[in-house]
């Protein structure tokens, strides 16, 4: 797959593209949840306002949103349907958990990433003293919605915002009368409330991964050329990484794998495909993506938190030519362990080097390694 500039210019959303959405959810009226921002970036999310602006509609198989909040804003509690990942970009946010809030408390500082429980009632506040900004992947391309905490959606209804049942905003003009019952939500009864799991600290912070619990090592066939030294840190499900010592905190099925990738100052990855549409978001760094091989290169430099589509099957390698090391969180479609398929002479490269790829796709020796079988 070819790659033009024009197509690669609209799969790079920059941070400046992102669109707001002040008045995304239902709670947005209550005392301290406003003003926030809501954004949709690829794929709609969750947002429960026709009017958010979503900056790539495409299936990816997951949603990438982000939050944006001043020092003491809320985002009330709701329950998700597939996975919601957490990635604390700037400020510091405190994770409540339960229908009531009281269930666990937990602190992301920046770098952190959690993956939070489907069918957990969860919500969270901006709990530092500057603006907080915080990235999100969702799982599907259908996320299903939220179920919003039953005292949320009774206090939202005081300040004239309802739910409808197409899970869409109504907005009451005050003075006016309220939308018939049988149009609206249903709150969520109180005995399935309670019987929702309940979940303890601990067992919400395994689903943690702070920068120092980042597992970093070389994990694809290329980093045994000179100059490809990157690596690899699974933090949700399988990702690319080929090491067979590997494991993410997450292992339990998103739909997605999320991995930290580092690209240290001067290097650079082969140039390798996935069968998988995937979605990279750079942290920091110098950090470019060339697209497609030869004359047909193309070429994009990433600032930080902007977000990258890379469609499946097409070609793509990691560059940084700063003086620092670059992190970026590689976001792939799919359960299963995938496969970065670098061209033979990269084979023959680290054959020279004396690795290569099991049977399994796991990196080894390759003076260890027997003949193939014969079918």
């Amino acid at each position: 797959m070819i790659l033009t500039a024009s197509e690669v210019a609209r799969r790079h959303i920059r941070r400046a593209q992102y669109v707001s959405c002040d008045e995304a959810f239902v709670d947005v009226r209550l005392p301290g949840s406003t003003p926030k921002e809501n954004y949709s970036i690829v794929g709609p999310g969750v947002t429960q306002n026709p009017t958010q602006v979503v900056n790539l509609r495409e299936a990816h198989g997951f949603n990438i949103g982000a939050a944006g909040m001043g020092p003491g804003i809320t985002n009330s509690l709701h329950l998700h349907f597939t996975a919601e990942v957490f990635i604390a970009c700037e400020g510091t946010f405190r994770l409540r958990w339960g229908a009531d809030g009281l269930e666990g408390e937990a602190v992301l500082e920046e770098g952190d990433i959690i993956c939070m429980p489907t069918w957990m009632f969860r919500g969270f506040s901006n709990s530092g003293s500057r603006h907080g900004f915080l990235m999100t992947v969702l799982g599907g391309d259908d996320t299903g919605g939220i179920i919003w905490s039953p005292d949320v959606l009774k206090r939202a209804r005081s300040t004239g915002l309802y739910l409808g049942r197409d899970n869409q905003l109504i907005d009451v003009p005050p003075g006016s009368a309220p939308p018939a019952p049988e149009t609206l939500l249903p709150l969520m009864p109180d005995d399935e409330v309670a019987a929702l799991r309940r979940w303890s600290e601990g067992e919400l912070m395994q689903r943690c991964v702070r920068p120092a619990d980042r597992d970093f090592r070389p994990a694809t066939l290329d980093t045994a050329l000179p100059g490809h030294g990157w690596q690899i840190a699974p933090v949700i499900g399988w990702g690319i990484s080929q090491h067979r010592e590997h494991r993410p905190a997450v292992t339990d099925l998103q739909g997605f794998s999320v991995e930290w990738i580092k690209v240290p100052a001067g290097q650079r990855t082969a140039s390798f495909e996935l069968d998988q549409t995937a979605v990279l978001i750079h942290a920091d760094g110098s950090l470019a993506v060339s697209f497609n091989d030869g004359s047909d290169a193309v070429h994009t430099e990433l600032g930080p938190w902007d977000t990258l589509s890379m469609p499946a099957g097409s070609r793509r390698q990691f560059i940084n030519s700063g003086t620092q090391d670059a992190h970026a969180l590689l976001v792939v479609t799919g359960d299963a362990p995938k496969r970065p398929m670098f061209d033979a002479a990269v084979h023959t490269a680290a054959a020279l080097a004396d690795l290569a790829l099991d049977a399994g796709g796991r990196l080894a020796r390759k003076s260890l390694l027997p003949p193939a079988m014969s079918v």
